[in-house]
């Protein structure tokens, strides 16, 4: 029986106590486990990348001709477009300890960091999943890091460090510089991913929890093994892996050579009870804790689209066609270069009879030879190929569309040879990918419902940390948010008992009051400046801040992702339903019905939908409401209302992830 390992590299220094030394040990021969499977899927990735960005190799085709046909990249490029074109509209519920407010108050903060995580790398959130998305359709698997991100910066004017962002965080990685244990068919016992970082990152980003204090150690035996080190930029990921994106182009990877800002290959193992940061290429434990986060699992998200039996990666879609795709690029350059002969014939010529010197092309070219019709002969190339091309291609590409799921405009998938789709056939077709397109929205809600969910357990713990910080500020946008908020009654105004009976007392003695100097928000949030209501509107109606509490993150949640809201919209269908809505808000059996039930249609908010839908902005300002009518507002009593912004109560809170930008204590 075969058995393996694995064995220190030679001459491998390893720095720090015993107990560091041990744990360097133990890391590395996972890392050298994990680093063994990955170099044999290497060739594997470099094969998808060069179908997935039509690359061909001149040097190693036969053809003279250079066309890719880029079937390979239409595909997953319109499937990562189709299934994730919108945000998603997901939504927690309540759970033991959690209540229909707390629900959606974790919502809205969950909306707000979804556009906030931005600011991290400049990309979208639904961007990051694009990338993930792309990850697993072509290697069979993605991965994705979901950590808590406390970082710091200097402030040029105050020469301070402020926090720069303090909030959840989501990263897709690079396949190649994931190294999960290729023991199992799903991540277990422990995952681990290999980044490049300056000894400036090392200081500065805090990736584990909140907390002002540095977590890495041993920073100065780092300093020391890149003093002694070779290269004078420090580690280069070329060492590892060749980036085949770069290659293709012909570029250089220029990672771990800048002089000034020396890179360390920094390998961190997640497991389900701790963390460990090692160097491995200058044998330093950079940081051994506890896994920080209290939901006690490993904070890595995996996409995978189709699991097969124990291989941890999956299959990816490029494979079962990577034949057929190079079967089309073969048979579309043989047809080119087919053509290329038939346009510029070679000539068969007796060297004998023909003084050489004289075969010029160009008008009133002499040719010396001594018999025309036999020494110069073009040659006749067969046109068996270029006839059969059109039936061949198509029943090509009919099987590649087929077989991946899609369609393909005018090329028949059934009936080879045939160019014209039958209405059955695009039925047929359309309820294919529509099956494919449902199987993969099941692992991808998996997916997104585990990042949702690691985002709200690290809210719980860290949002309100800083025991200093009582209340967080969010700006709430969307109509149907602040409409709730309103109607919970978290803005509204009143006359408490204790005043009502004091205004009483007051008027029984002569003295006249007004009601709106004792009115009091009814939902208040204890501040520095006093009470506060729980919720503002702004003045525009557009976006409102509401006042959150840790008990308002305090309970249990489960997400339910809703997938179909990230997919194309399909702008007739709904127009169409909403048009039928207005016709029977119109009828008056319906109105009749409901007003028995107890009900109406909103059908102010219902028109407000259709116009926006249909292209008109800004909605709301065709409507006025009409004063005194039969369904005309109440008349509401004028107040004046502490500000939220700024003051005291804008010193107590504090911004929901730390930007700078914003005014003091808003998100």
């Amino acid at each position: 029986m075969q058995r393996l390992f694995f064995v220190m590299p030679e001459q491998q220094i390893i720095r720090g106590t015993k107990e560091e030394q041990k744990t360097f040990t133990e890391a590395m021969r996972h890392y050298s486990m994990a680093k063994e499977d990955l170099d044999s899927r290497l060739s594997n990735m470099d094969t998808i990348d060069e179908l997935f960005r039509s690359y061909l190799d001149e040097d190693d085709w036969p053809y003279q001709s250079l066309v890719f046909d880029p079937r390979t990249f239409n595909a997953i490029l319109e499937k990562t477009a189709r299934l994730l074109a919108n945000k998603p509209r997901g939504r927690l519920v309540p759970r033991e300890g959690g209540d229909s407010l707390g629900a959606k108050i974790n919502n809205e903060l969950l909306r707000y960091q979804w556009d906030d995580n931005e600011r991290i790398s400049n990309l979208p959130m639904l961007a990051k999943w694009a990338i993930l998305d792309m990850n697993a359709r072509k290697y069979g698997a993605g991965f994705a890091l979901c950590k808590w991100r406390y970082e710091m910066k200097t402030d040029l004017k105050n020469k301070k460090k402020e926090i720069w962002f303090d909030g959840p965080d989501f990263k897709p990685l690079i396949n190649r510089d994931c190294l999960p244990n290729p023991s199992y068919s799903f991540i277990k016992n422990w995952f681990q991913h290999r980044d490049y970082l300056t000894l400036q990152e090392l200081e500065n980003i805090n990736d584990a929890a909140r907390s002002t204090e540095k977590i890495y150690k041993n920073l100065d035996l780092l300093r020391d093994a890149l003093r002694e080190g070779e290269g004078k930029g420090g580690d280069r990921r070329a060492t590892n892996w060749t980036s085949k994106n770069l290659s293709i182009k012909g570029l250089t990877d220029y990672l771990g050579q800048d002089e000034y800002f020396k890179v360390i290959e920094v390998v961190t193992e997640y497991r389900n009870n701790r963390w460990i940061t090692f160097a491995p290429k200058h044998g330093v434990v950079l940081r051994d804790i506890s896994n920080p986060y209290e939901h006690g699992q490993i904070p890595v998200v995996m996409l995978r689209y189709y699991p097969v039996d124990d291989d941890l990666y999956g299959l990816s879609e490029i494979e079962p066609v990577e034949s057929i795709q190079k079967a089309i690029n073969a048979l579309v350059c043989q047809y080119l270069d087919t053509v290329n002969i038939n346009l510029y014939t070679p000539l068969k010529v007796r060297k004998t009879g023909v003084e050489m010197h004289t075969l010029e092309f160009g008008p009133g070219k002499k040719w010396l030879m001594n018999d025309p019709a036999t020494d110069v002969i073009p040659y006749q190339a067969s046109g068996a190929g270029v006839a059969e091309f059109g039936n061949t291609y198509r029943f090509l590409t009919g099987a590649m569309q087929a077989a991946l799921g899609s369609t393909s405009a005018g090329i028949s998938n059934l009936v080879p040879g045939e160019s014209k789709k039958t209405a059955t056939e695009i039925q047929d077709l359309a309820l294919q990918r529509s099956a494919r397109d449902n199987f993969n929205q099941i692992f991808l809600a998996e997916a997104l419902k585990k990042q949702m969910m690691f985002w709200f357990l690290m809210n719980r713990q860290f949002l309100f940390s800083d025991p200093t910080e009582k209340v967080k500020v969010i700006r709430i946008v969307g109509k149907d948010a602040i409409r709730y908020f309103q109607k919970r009654g978290l803005d509204s105004w009143g006359i408490s008992d204790g005043a009502a009976q004091a205004i009483v007392e007051l008027r029984t003695q002569g003295v006249e009051v007004l009601p709106e100097e004792f009115m009091t928000p009814l939902s208040t949030v204890e501040t520095k400046e006093g009470k506060m209501p729980k919720f503002r509107v702004e003045e525009s109606g557009e976006a409102g801040y509401l006042l959150m509490e840790k008990e308002d993150i305090s309970g249990n949640y489960d997400y339910i992702p809703d997938i179909e809201s990230m997919q194309l919209p399909t702008e007739q269908q709904v127009l169409a339903v909403k048009k039928q809505m207005i016709a029977l808000v119109q009828d008056a059996n319906t109105r009749q019905v409901l007003l028995e039930e107890g009900y109406k249609l909103k059908s102010k908010e219902l028109l407000e939908d259709f116009f926006e839908q249909i292209g008109l902005k800004d909605a709301e300002k065709y409507f006025e409401r009409i004063e005194g009518g039969k369904y005309g507002a109440q008349a509401q009593v004028p107040t004046t209302r502490p500000s939220l912004i700024g003051g005291a109560a804008g010193a107590e809170t504090g911004a929901v992830s730390g930007a700078v930008s914003q005014p003091a204590g808003l998100a």
